[in-house]
């Protein structure tokens, strides 16, 4: 499929002539991207996946804390107030792609949403979605170590992890479109991973 009108690289010469770069390696590069709303999974089923495949994992929301002071956990909202977020994401984005051998990969909620990030996963890999139903998302991420916090607006007391999930939610359909796979992902953390083993054919990214 062609993609050049989502080449976020056009009119960059630097990251352009990095990308044509990486066309030209003589080096098989095939990644499983996982896709999808916060809590669906995507960290918990990929860390399972890479062991089972022996392969190397990252998570796009750790690495994006390396551009973090961790004395200064808002920083991460004032990279997204400030447009940094978005070039931030790709940056992270196309030092994977530029990593060696296979990999499974779980990305961000926003990357699926980035043109220029779906034309690296779509050029380098497979996209995975894992979808899950929002209930169960609030509930994963509540229980997991990226928990929100409350808000108190008016009055109002307004839950972070269900109203994330909640926003993501609405671009559903942008994830679906750009899939190759999509699992089902509402069940156990056995049944899922046993889902995604027989989605994914290793055979392909030998």
């Amino acid at each position: 499929m062609h993609h050049a009108a989502l080449n976020p690289y056009k009119g960059n010469i630097v990251l352009r002539d990095e990308f044509n770069h990486l066309k030209l390696m003589e080096v098989k590069m095939k990644k499983i991207f996982l896709i999808g709303i916060p809590g669906c999974g995507k960290s918990t089923l990929g860390k399972q996946l890479a062991e089972k495949l022996k392969m190397p994992f990252f998570d796009t929301d750790e690495l994006l804390l390396n551009y973090v002071d961790p004395d200064r956990p808002y920083d991460l909202f004032r990279l997204a107030f400030n447009g940094r977020f978005v070039s931030v994401l790709k940056k992270i984005m196309l030092e994977l792609v530029k990593e060696e051998g296979n990999a499974v990969i779980s990305t961000a909620a926003e990357v699926a949403l980035i043109p220029g990030c779906v034309y690296l996963m779509k050029e380098f890999g497979i996209i995975v979605h894992i979808k899950c139903d929002s209930e169960i998302a609030v509930s994963n991420l509540r229980e997991s170590t990226k928990n929100g916090f409350v808000l108190e607006i008016d009055g109002e007391r307004i839950d972070t992890n269900k109203e994330n999930v909640k926003l993501y939610m609405e671009d559903h359909s942008k994830y679906e479109a750009i899939a190759d796979l999509t699992l089902e992902n509402n069940g156990t953390e056995e049944e899922g991973l046993k889902k995604l083993l027989g989605l994914v054919n290793f055979n392909d990214l030998k």
